[in-house]
Formats: structure tokens, sequence, C-alpha cells
């Protein structure tokens, strides 16, 4: 049995300033413009210059409007903190396995439940999981082995990243002087509806209390009024016979299913920011994949020196999805999320398949223990390929030399040098092949809504905006590793060394397409990327005594991956982003180089000030920034005295930027820690254009006398230019720390229990990086090629429990 109780905490968030309030320049003055304006803008007075007028009328603040300082009740106005939002996390996980067996038949059976309550409010997820396990001697060469599993999981979780209807838009912009929980924080102001509404006269719907009033969701309206709901079914089966033909002859057959049904609603409320009407979506994910082999092994010693291990067969894989969406517009009844409360609906079902069939022989050709020789080869046919053209070939050649054999030394126990050299082609994307159609899409406006057909008792179709290509060729990957491992003082330290470098060519994805094309974007070989690193472990144990031994693991890479070439009449390929800031691929820069809007130079790269003594801004975009880190490194220590464990692991990057579009954003608005120096003077780094000399004229950040879009961090347009908010990247983290004590075995002695541990643990107790934003570990677009990119992310999480395991 084991049973787990952790809670979690928001780790870094960007700094806000908690000394201006909302407002601007306004009438020749800086004034306070409060939430009736729908202005959102932090670049007004001093906190400290304003008070309370205790009005109880008025809807956005229970202690009344914000007026000069002396014209009001004498209550000072308060700058609240806007991660009051954030809730302490709490997660429970206990399982319970059972296993036994006889000489022919062994099996385990094991169950799970896992609750999770999120950081935010509302924020839920539950998993359950069963899982049984089984092998058989059926007869003395027949063995069989099964599985099978299912897990039942969801919960409701938070919108996310760049959404006004979300959570971190609407609370990182905030203004410091709007109290988002009227009073309440955390749960229990997402409870309380006064919160997030407030009653307008004569309407039969309230207004959305938020710091410009309901054009961004209140955080605690997006948690307490939306939903993100999901319910996922997955079951996963295995069976696998192998049957012993000879002594050094084997066949196994095996296959398997994993299936599963994401069931999804997502709901926005009525006056919700994007959807002021409320929409409902309904949308249903199926998925099946099935992997099927069968393989001979031989296994055979020719003679005391020499050996054979070869694999030969065949395998296959088949994918089939299906995804239906049907999208309301229009509810009537606040809060019922159900597609007869909707005034029109919009359908849409996507399905696609896949198979992917391959032949393949490996084999491992071994002499005395002392020389490896490992060829293997593959073919593959994809379904995803050009018909008639859609075989590609997978092979590869490794040796290693346990030199060590060879040596009669206190000093080196074992010591072995190791090489590879291979090619694995890879497939296309499902259709990309070919130019699909669908349901025709009608872009709305600011009074009509867009449209997906069918819809309005109409069927249309168009023609996908992107292009297939039927002349696809597989993609290629050639790597290059050597490698040296030595273990040294009966193994108390070892040492592993390797190089490693790869090339893949004709990497398949979509390009932009010529206007004339009559296509937005297409599929293409696109060229060529390279990656070469070199990674280096040391491991050992300094300290082993009777009671107490120390083992210290180290590891440390580096890598460069470089866009090599692109196809001919390409520039850049975008990977993910925006259209202001994006992670391209870009020839001769490190894949996924952030590209954006940067500050105009010259030949030898100086910044070019205007004659008014700011930076000016370039007439192109450009690469302004390098997502890979220069190297990375982990530090992992166990300590074991007795029955006491204690293990910490130290993670550091070094290097690698991060665009801070977050930062940009908050610059903009004026709630970012950055913009106290609002009253301050600067000289800008560089030459001044016109005259070619360096520039010493003193310039304000901010003049008030003027407006604030003159302001340094508004000159340049909403979130300034993307070169401003790119950050190192660079961290240093307490990744884990885990202190286990197991009870003596004399203690459990004439007890049911075999065994009991008890742990404490922290993860990502400690960050400590330059970097501005929220923690940089994490990535606007998730899992993708897009890399180095913050746009209100969710902040990372810090844990902390304890862990109790015991057998019977």
């Amino acid at each position: 049995m084991n049973s787990t109780v952790s809670f979690a905490e928001h780790s870094q968030v960007p700094d806000l300033q908690k000394e201006y309030a909302q407002g601007r320049h306004f009438e020749g003055a800086l004034q306070y413009r409060g939430p009736e304006t729908f202005e959102g803008d932090s670049w007004g007075p001093l906190i400290s210059d304003l008070e309370f007028d205790g009005a109880t009328d008025y809807p956005f603040d229970r202690n009344g409007r914000l007026v000069p300082a002396g014209t009001g009740n004498g209550m000072p106005a308060v700058a609240y903190d806007n991660y009051d939002f954030f809730r302490t996390g709490l997660t429970t996980d206990t399982s319970v396995g059972i296993s036994g067996g006889s000489e022919k038949v062994n099996y385990r059976a094991s169950i799970g439940k896992l609750d999770q309550e999120g950081i935010s409010p509302n924020e839920e997820f539950e998993r359950k999981t069963f899982r049984v396990d089984l092998r058989a001697n059926l007869t003395e060469n027949l063995i069989l082995d099964a599985s099978g599993q299912y897990t039942n999981s969801g919960g409701n979780r938070v919108q996310r990243g760049s959404n006004i209807s979300g959570v971190m838009l609407g609370l990182l912009r905030n203004t410091p002087t709007f109290d988002m929980g009227n009073g309440k924080e955390g749960q229990a102001a997402a409870d309380d509806p006064a919160t997030y509404f407030y009653d307008i006269p004569g309407s039969e719907l309230p207004g959305q209390r938020s710091y410009r009033d309901g054009i961004y969701n209140s955080p605690y309206f997006a948690v307490a009024r939306n939903i993100n709901l999901d319910d996922v079914n997955r079951t996963i089966g295995r069976m696998a016979l192998t049957y012993d033909i000879t002594d050094w002859l084997s066949f196994k057959t095996s296959g398997s299913i994993d299936r599963y049904t994401d069931t999804r609603k997502i709901g926005f409320d009525i006056i919700d920011a994007s959807f002021g009407n409320g929409r409902v979506i309904n949308d249903v994910i199926a998925n099946q994949d099935v992997n099927w082999s069968g393989i001979f092994n031989i296994l055979y010693n020719v003679n005391d020196k020499f050996g054979i291990d070869t694999n030969i067969g065949y395998d296959g894989y088949y994918n089939k999805t299906n995804r239906q969406t049907v999208l309301g517009d229009g509810m009537t009844i606040p809060g019922f999320f159900n597609l007869s409360n909707v005034s029109t609906t919009q359908a849409q079902e996507l399905s696609s398949r896949r198979e992917l069939i391959g032949v393949f022989a490996t084999a491992t050709l071994s002499y005395d223990n002392l020389l490896f020789i490992t060829p293997s080869f593959r073919n593959d046919w994809s379904s995803t390929l050009p018909v008639g053209d859609n075989t590609f070939q997978s092979y590869s050649i490794g040796g290693s030399f346990v030199f060590s054999e060879l040596m009669d030394s206190e000093f080196i126990n074992y010591g072995k040098l190791r090489g590879a050299w291979g090619t694995a082609g890879n497939d296309a994307p499902v259709y990309a092949t070919i130019t699909n159609f669908g349901g025709t899409s009608v872009s709305g406006d600011g009074f009509i809504q867009s449209v997906t057909f069918p819809a309005y008792d109409a069927t249309s179709f168009e023609r996908s905006s992107r292009a297939g290509n039927p002349t696809l060729t597989p993609e290629k990957t050639t790597e290059f590793e050597v490698g040296i491992e030595v273990a040294m003082f009966d193994s108390r330290l070892k040492f592993d060394f390797a190089y490693y470098d790869k090339e893949t060519e004709d990497q398949i994805i979509f390009v932009d397409a010529a206007p004339s094309s009559g296509f937005v974007d297409r599929f293409e070989n696109v060229g060529i990327v390279s990656n070469k690193g070199y990674e280096v472990t040391l491991s050992g144990t300094p300290i082993r005594t009777e009671d107490f031994e120390w083992n210290i693991n180290t590891n440390w890479t580096t890598y460069e991956n470089v866009v090599e070439e692109l196809v001919e009449g390409v520039e850049s390929v975008t990977l993910n982003g925006f259209s202001g800031t994006s992670s391209r691929a870009v020839a001769g820069e490190s894949y996924g180089a952030i590209f954006g809007s940067r500050f105009a130079r010259n030949d030898a790269g100086e910044v070019l000030i205007d004659d008014d003594g700011y930076p000016l801004q370039a007439t192109t975009d450009g690469v302004i920034g390098d997502p890979i880190p220069n190297w990375l490194a982990g530090i992992n220590n166990q300590f074991q005295y007795k029955n006491i464990g204690l293990s910490f692991l130290i993670d550091i990057r070094q290097g690698g930027d991060v665009w801070c579009g977050t930062c940009g954003i908050l610059d903009y608005f004026g709630v970012s820690d950055a913009t106290l120096v609002r009253d301050q003077t600067t000289v800008f780094e560089g030459v001044v254009e016109s005259t070619g000399q360096p520039n010493s004229q003193v310039v304000p950040y901010s003049d008030p006398t003027i407006s604030e879009n003159n302001n340094f961090w508004r000159r340049y347009g909403f979130g300034g230019l993307s070169e401003t908010a790119i950050y190192d990247g660079s961290w240093v983290r307490l990744r884990e720390v885990t202190l286990t004590y197991s009870l003596p075995e004399k203690w459990l002695d004439n007890t049911f229990i075999k065994d009991l541990s008890l742990s404490a643990f922290g993860r990502n107790l400690w960050v400590e990086t330059d970097y501005p934003g929220v923690d940089p570990e994490t990535n606007l677009t998730g899992d993708s090629n897009g890399m180095g990119l913050d746009y209100f992310n969710q902040p990372n999480t810090k844990s902390y429990g304890l862990n109790v395991q015991f057998n019977f």
C-alpha cells in the first residue's frame, strides 16, 4: 500500500508595483480613472495621494470611490495583493496492490485513486485506476503475459494563457487599487457572487465586477462562472505469447489496444468577456491505438567465446481518431451549460486513420565479453506518405570494446569504448499529402459572431487554406555517437562521456504559401537541422561505512540545435507563437529562435537613437533571442544512515532566452514593478542616428505633462518591442528533497506488516533566477516545437507532503 498527501503553492510570479493607482494623464494632470471608465492603465497618481469617499452606492468597492486626499472620508487608499487569488492546493494519492501465484502462474492487481485540488479556486482533478498483470507457464515451452488497465480521470480546469476569459490575464493586469476579492480571497471569494457581480438598476443581468468593468474577466468570474470539464475513460489491454521452439530459438507474438474517450464540456457564462451572450461547447474525442508484432529470437553461443543474439520480426501500428464538436451560442439561462439552452448551434466532425507496417532485424554479435557489434535494419510502409512511394528505411551499426577485460587493474574495474552510426526514417503527418475540404467558416465582427457550417439548416464546404503535398518524401535523421564508460575503485567512482552528432533532413512541416497559389500555407520538406552535443556523467560513493553511505551523481550536457538550411524560397518557418513574436526555424540560427520586432542598429550592432533621445525601432523584424541553453546540469545526493535516508536533487540551466510577453504587457499598462522608475531619467546607450555620435541626452522614462503613450514602455505600441522583453532564462532550482525513515524489522516482528517507511518530501521548493516572469521552465505552447514563450502562463507550483508505504 502506498499513500501520499501533498500541498502545493504557486512558485515564482512577476513582481507588481503597489505605489501608483489606476488612471492616466487626463486634463493636464495625473488622475484616478476607475473601473467605470473601462480603462486599464495604472499610470495614475500615487496611491498615497488618494482616499475613499465612503459612497455606499459605488459597485466596484465596498469603501466607495477613490478621490484626491482631503476630499473624501479620510480612509486612505489601499494597494491590494493580486496573488491572494491563489489557494493552497491539496493532493491525495492512494494505491493498493496485491500479488501472488504459484510455480506456473503469477499475478498482480492494483487499484488507485488520486484527488487533486489545484492552486486556483474550483480547479479539480480526479483519477481512478485499476490494473491486473498475469504471467502463466501454459506448457513447458509456452508462456503467456497479459495485462489490462482501466482509468477514469477528469475534473474542472481553468482557462490558461493568452485568453481574456482566463485567469492570468485579468489577474496580472489588474490595477493595484482594485480589490478583486471584494474583501475576501481565494476560495472564499470565488464562492461569493458579490466578488464578481454587481447589480445594474433596471437590468435583468448583473454587471461583471472587474477593474475594467468586464472588458477582461475577473479571475473569480473565470473560475466561478465558466467551466472546463473533462471525463476520460481509458482502457489498455496487452497480451503476448512466447514459445520456445528450441533451446536457442523462440517466437513471441504480442498485441495491444489502447482506447480512450475524452468527453469535454466547456462553458462561458453570460457576460463573459469573450462571449457575452454565453457559449457552450460539447467536445467528444475518441482514439484507438492498436499494436501487434511477431518476433523470432535467436540466442546462440557458437562456442565459449562467440555468441549471437538476433531478433527478426514484423510489427504494425494502427490509429484512428474521431472528434465531434458541437458549439452553441446565445444562452438564455445563465449558468445552465446545456445545448438546449442556446439559440444557435454549429457542428463539426473530424476523423483520421493512420497505419504503419514494418519488418526489422537486429543482432548483437559478442566475442569473449570483449567485443560487441550491433547491426540493425528496418523497413516501414506508411499510409501517410504518397501512394506508391510510401516506404522508408532505418539502419544502424554499433560497436563496443570492453577494454577492462584485457586489464588486471585494482584501479579500473570496468571500462568500455562505444560508438554507433545510424539513419532513421520518419513519415508525414496524417493527410499531409492531400488538400482537404472542411466546413465553411465565415468570420464575424464586433456585432456578428463567426460561423462554421453546418449552421442555420445549411451545409457548406470549402477547400482548406493549407495545401497538401503529394510529392513529400520521408524525413531522414542520421546520427553518429561515441562514448566511454569507466568504473573505478570497486565501482565507487564512475564516469561516462558521450558525443553525438545528429542531422535531420527533409523535415515535414507547413510553411507560408505564395498568395497567388490561393493557399495560406503548405506542407513541405523544409531543409536540414543539426543537433550536436556532449553529455558527461560522474557518479560515486565518497563515503561508505557499516552504518553510513553517501552517493552522488552529477550530469552535465551542452548542445547546439541549428537550422542549417531551408528549402529554396523559404526564409523562415513559424513553429508557434504570435504574429508579432514567434518561435521560428531560420537558416543559420538555433531551431526555435525567437523572432520579433527589434531596435534599429548600425553595422557595428549599436542601437540607433533618435533626436529626442529614445531608441529607434527597426523597419523589419528579425531574430531577437536564442532559447537553447548554453548548458544543463544536475546534482543528485543520497545519504543513508541506518534506517534514515536523505536525498536532494539540484538542477541548473545556464543560458537560453525567454520572451516575457507578460512583462511587456504589464509594463505597457504600468502595473509591473519595473515601471516604478517612471519618475526617473536615463540615458539610452547607443549612437544618435543623425550625427553618428554616442548618445548623451538625458530623457525621462515617463513625462507626466504629456500623454503616457509617449513614455518608454508605450511608445513602441502594445506590449512594446519584442526585443525589450527578451530575458536570460538561467536558473538554479532545488528540484526535489526527500527524507525517509524505514522502521526497523524487529519493530514489526509478530505483526502483519512486512516493512513500513515514512517519507517527507518537497518538490521545486526553491528557484533562483533573474528572469522577471513566471518560472522560466514553463512554456506558453507546452510540449511543442515552439520554445521560449511566456505570455500569461499559469505559474508553476512548489509542493511538499508526506508519504507512507508498507507491505504485508
